[in-house]
């Protein structure tokens, strides 16, 4: 882990941030987090502590995935019961991005073309809760009344989509995703973790012998994992202005030529 996996370094996000614009046009992002059920085993004497929301048995990975597909923080081993918003608020990973001390850089940073600062930014989904650090997309309702927040949403989605193809590229190369796993849950959180790191090394011989930019280099890789529950919980508001400055950079300075017909035909 030291190697493929080290902690995150201030510098390490203003360059993830610098590729996040440049492959997926989401400025100030460091990365976009998700979370799957793992399937597993029932362990032993452990009730339904592993049962999840779909009926099965499993662990959770939470894990925060950089503009080319490589996991830049994981958090294993949480129980499957907790599939909902709670599950990363307990989390490690969770409880550092809402304390400041995740690593981020504190200070707010120009976004492109524009006179705006917003701060280092984590793109999600539903299941997370909306922080000053965390952007999700505007509900449907929202998104269906107002196509402002249709394009932050689209923007977000595309941007966000990084760490569906890196868990579809996780099962698809490490096939013991595709069943089952029958050991013990401590020696499945190693063997979660040590896919993760290989999956790394691979990305980065991949980025070695693929330097041109591709932006369709994946589109909707299939996993056999499940999602986390889709409720998030109750936004701070913070949360809510750093959203409403960024789908306002959207439609505005940052608007990029095809974004009004792909949400219009959508």
């Amino acid at each position: 882990m030291p190697v493929l996996l080290p902690p995150p370094t201030e510098n390490d996000f203003k360059t993830r941030a610098s590729e996040f614009w440049e492959r997926w046009n989401f400025p100030n992002c460091v990365g976009a987090i998700d979370g799957k059920h793992v399937r597993v085993m029932c362990p032993d004497k452990t009730g339904s502590l592993y049962f999840n929301y779909k009926n099965y048995f499993s662990v959770v990975l939470l894990a925060i995935v950089d503009a080319k597909y490589k996991f830049l923080a994981i958090d294993v081993g949480s129980y499957g019961k907790e599939g909902d918003s709670g599950i990363f608020s307990k989390s490690v990973m969770g409880q550092r991005i809402y304390t400041e001390k995740f690593g981020l850089p504190s200070e707010d940073i120009q976004l492109p073309g524009s006179d705006k600062c917003l701060p280092y930014v984590i793109v999600g989904d539903e299941a997370f809760r909306l922080h000053k650090r965390i952007m999700k997309p505007f509900n449907r309702a929202q998104a269906k009344a107002d196509f402002e927040k249709s394009v932050f949403n689209y923007r977000l989605s595309r941007a966000r989509r990084v760490s569906e193809n890196a868990f579809g590229l996780l099962s698809q190369i490490f096939r013991v995703f595709y069943t089952p796993i029958a050991i013990k849950p401590e020696t499945c959180d190693l063997l979660i973790t040590a896919t993760c790191c290989l999956h790394n090394l691979i990305r980065d011989g991949y980025e070695a012998t693929n330097t041109q930019i591709g932006h369709q280099e994946l589109t909707n890789m299939q996993t056999t994992m499940q999602p986390l529950a889709r409720f998030g919980g109750y936004g701070n508001v913070e949360g809510f202005e750093v959203r409403d400055a960024f789908k306002c950079f959207f439609n505005g300075e940052g608007k990029v030529n095809w974004q009004n017909h792909v949400v219009s035909r959508t």
